[in-house]
């Protein structure tokens, strides 16, 4: 009865132990799983949040659907050595491109794998890859497809001995909304030691865009580096590889208070607030990207709004005018006081002992004559007279006219 029992309990135990081990395998896997998922998929945004990317690993056997085939496209172009210019070769689009605050209508395609500004006052760069100026050799085509733009390098190798034999294929496609695709077709080598083993290859890739901010208030001017900058160490790049680029917060780019405020941007994927306007420095922002530290020095972390409403009030214009007019108060109001001690004395007589006119006096003296006799004749009138005159006139303190002595 005793062996009977321990059996039972040790084949308790066992299955216990297999299937906890069981479990463990099972989790150990889902973990792998989810790492695999992690390693080939990610969404990251740029440290001003201006830009989105979303880097994607396709199995070899769905990378055929991203790229365009421009073998098979009647409407491409194919470009010749003759076409370029320093190593351009410059591309009007059929529409605009939104790229922040710009509006692309032109582009220069270059034999290093970048798409960049044809207008050489503006810097902006778009590269699947950036190799050095000369040490690359390519066959370059182009299409465009509704309210798109595509840029397709094929057979592009490096001009090294052991490099020149190995070729690279990518795409880029332009969007009239702003996005854009890095389609990786044919990678023959890791690109990071490539890097490490020579030095014709740039160290980073995907949008670079040297944006330059005019100020009303001190400093007046200030250099931004936007886009989206990926270093071939921590993203690595092979076939399949698809890598494509969003516009994220362009609070930036709204130049008034009526449009600022009726911008919204996504704080979180499930939130949307609506960009801030500061009447202080005249910008807009969503409080955090590029105007960060101008925003606080500027004290717009207090005086800002984000309602149309604010933008019929200037907040901090009318406080300051408030203040100008409290100030003003205060400083007339002590000059005043002070004006009025000092000149006590001579306000006071001013005030109170103004001399009556001469109209008034004989007004005044006609009123308070004493009453005469009626018999009187005109030569005792005459000497009355002459006697009023030769007498002196005494003004009391109620401003009336009194004879010295009456006889």
């Amino acid at each position: 009865m005793r062996k009977e029992r321990f059996f039972d309990r040790f084949l308790f135990i066992v299955i216990t132990a297999t299937a906890f081990l069981v479990s463990g395998i099972a989790s150990t896997e889902t973990v792998d799983e989810i790492k695999q998922q992690i390693g080939n998929s990610f969404h990251e945004t740029d440290k001003y949040y201006s830009m989105k990317v979303n880097y994607v690993y396709y199995p070899e056997d769905d990378a055929d659907i991203f790229p365009k085939n421009m073998e098979s496209e009647e409407s491409a172009t194919n470009l010749s050595d003759d076409q370029f210019v320093d190593g351009k070769v410059m591309i009007n689009l059929p529409f605009g491109f939104p790229l922040y605050d710009l509006n692309v209508t032109r582009v220069a395609v270059t034999k290093e794998g970048t798409i960049q500004s044809a207008d050489p006052s503006v810097n902006w760069t778009i590269a699947p890859l950036k190799a050095k100026f000369g040490l690359t050799r390519c066959n370059i085509s182009y299409f465009f497809q509704e309210k798109y733009f595509y840029v397709h390098w094929n057979n592009f190798r490096f001009n090294h001995e052991i490099f020149q034999e190995h070729e690279f294929r990518f795409q880029v496609r332009l969007g009239d909304n702003g996005d854009i695709n890095f389609v990786y077709k044919e990678v023959p080598f890791n690109v990071k030691d490539l890097r490490d083993y020579c030095d014709f290859l740039g160290d980073k890739f995907g949008v670079m865009y040297t944006h330059q901010e005019l100020f009303k208030v001190p400093p007046y001017k200030e250099t931004y580096e936007l886009g989206f900058s990926m270093d071939f160490k921590k993203y690595e790049v092979k076939k399949g590889t698809v890598v494509r680029f969003f516009p994220a917060d362009w609070c930036m780019g709204q130049k008034n208070c009526y449009d600022c405020t009726e911008t919204e941007f996504h704080r979180s994927p499930s939130k949307s607030v609506r960009c801030s306007w500061c009447p202080a420095i005249e910008k807009c922002s969503s409080t955090r990207d590029s105007l960060q530290h101008l925003w606080k020095e500027n004290k717009c972390d207090i005086y800002h709004g984000n309602d149309p409403i604010f933008c019929h009030f200037d907040i901090q214009g009318t406080l300051r005018f408030y203040f100008v007019l409290l100030v003003l108060g205060v400083f007339m109001n002590l000059a005043i006081s002070v004006i009025c001690i000092l000149l006590r004395d001579k306000i006071f007589k001013i005030v109170c002992c103004v001399k009556p006119s001469k109209r008034h006096r004989e007004r005044i003296q006609s009123t308070n004559q004493p009453s005469q006799p009626d018999g009187n004749n005109l030569a005792e009138d005459q000497n009355n007279d002459q006697e009023d005159q030769e007498k002196p006139v005494i003004w009391d303190s109620d401003l009336i006219q009194k004879p010295a002595t009456y006889v």
